[in-house]
């Protein structure tokens, strides 16, 4: 799969509280189900720098960091 690099940015560019509903409604389609609550800026950042593939970190590491934001009940 490619990602249109125009949308990367557009998603990269926002800021962490609607970056991080655009991943909620993401993970939601695939099942997932994440806190409402925004992460603290600085794991923001670390997915962002795997998103732009300048991080150190690999899919395993971004899924390790969302999976620390999974609700934990369902009224999240």
């Amino acid at each position: 799969m490619k990602f249109d690099p125009r949308a990367m940015e557009a998603l990269l560019a926002l800021d962490d509280r609607a970056l991080w509903e655009k991943i909620r409604s993401i993970a939601a389609a695939s099942g997932i189900t994440l806190t409402a609550t925004v992460p603290p800026h600085e794991d923001l950042e670390k997915l962002r720098a795997m998103m732009r593939g300048s991080g150190q970190g690999n899919v395993g590491d971004a899924l390790a960091t969302l999976s620390r934001y999974r609700a934990r009940r369902e009224n999240e």
